[in-house]
């Protein structure tokens, strides 16, 4: 604890213009994660007491969804996208993030499809890897489909690995190959910070590139 207090202090007294960089907000976000992990849970349950508007019922969805409290998130959610707000294309994304991590892989699957044919510009292309992701646990033919459009609107690395681990699963070594192994050569011959951003896609292409080989 003492060594945090002079962490906080330091951004706080020292480096007063590196407080605008991102890299600096992000770790003074993490620094006060750990000192008071319940601290913006509790401000944004305060705020929406105070003032029970969407956009306050927004942020305290999204602070329980950053805690794991996934089913009161999902409560939240679904009152921000609802009456006028029904078609709202930020709550809505909210509220398929929460059922996925909820493991509520049909409720995030109908979120998204009907997200995707009403607003389909504006859902964003991780929206699209979302529904692959959730229609993987709900229909094996639905979910290849769902990955071949994610592939095609939103090819990053984490579809890219997301698509080839599924492959894999389902035993489809020839397919998956490729995928997979083009995720490592992005990041061989990528920037530092592409790695670091994409890790924990790169780790788990790498275990299943694992696995399809000793498949021969």
């Amino acid at each position: 604890f003492p060594f945090l207090g002079s962490v906080v202090y330091f951004f706080a007294e020292y480096l007063p213009e590196m407080r605008h960089s991102t890299v600096a907000r992000k770790s003074a976000r993490v620094v006060k994660s750990i000192v008071d992990p319940n601290r913006e849970l509790r401000e944004a349950r305060l705020s929406f007491d105070r003032t029970p508007t969407v956009d306050n019922r927004s942020r305290l969805a999204e602070a329980l969804l950053a805690r794991g409290d996934y089913a009161e998130a999902i409560e939240e959610f679904q009152a921000c996208a609802s009456g006028p707000y029904a078609k709202d294309v930020k709550f809505r994304r909210g509220l398929a993030r929460a059922q996925l991590l909820a493991g509520r892989h049909a409720d995030a699957a109908a979120t998204l499809e009907t997200l995707l044919a009403d607003s389909p510009r504006d859902a964003g292309g991780d929206a699209a890897l979302w529904l692959a992701q959730a229609l993987t646990q709900v229909d094996e033919t639905r979910a290849l489909v769902a990955f071949d459009h994610a592939m095609h609107v939103h090819n990053s690395t984490e579809t890219q690995a997301a698509y080839g681990i599924f492959l894999a699963s389902l035993g489809r070594d020839a397919q998956a190959r490729p995928l997979l192994e083009g995720v490592l050569h992005n990041a061989r011959v990528g920037t530092a910070s592409s790695r670091e951003l994409n890790r924990q896609s790169i780790d788990q292409a790498r275990a299943a590139l694992k696995v399809v080989e000793s498949r021969g």
